[in-house]
């Protein structure tokens, strides 16, 4: 990954959680009444696929969990990802999340190894 794509996901990612937190309150209250915390949690990617069903990544840096979601009809479905390579074909922003863990002292014996 150059380091033009790096900041450039970099950005996808701060301006993904954004909305998330701001703008697209009906997935947010979706993801919130699953019980997920999104403190400290960033929106890795996200689409819309042509049936208009939404897709996308969350990642929880302080409890260090990856959930993969998907929004039909304001039901949402979760997957929760064990393994970083299951995701990181579709998602390669996942790897610049990691990254973003150095800003939120997390403990590094609890990362995902992206390698």
């Amino acid at each position: 990954m150059t380091t033009e794509e790096f900041q450039d996901y970099k950005l996808e990612i701060e301006e993904l959680t954004e909305l998330l937190n701001t703008e697209w309150l009906d997935l947010k209250n979706l993801i919130i009444s699953n019980n997920i915390n999104l403190e400290r949690t960033l929106l890795v990617g996200y689409y819309e696929d042509a049936e208009g069903k939404e897709h996308g990544l969350l990642y929880n840096k302080k409890d260090n969990f990856i959930l993969k979601f998907e929004v039909f009809n304001n039901n949402i479905s979760l997957t929760s990802i064990d393994h970083v390579n299951e995701v990181s074909d579709d998602y390669p922003q996942l790897r610049v999340a990691f990254h973003q863990i150095i800003i939120f002292d997390i403990d590094y014996d609890k990362i995902f190894l992206p390698y």
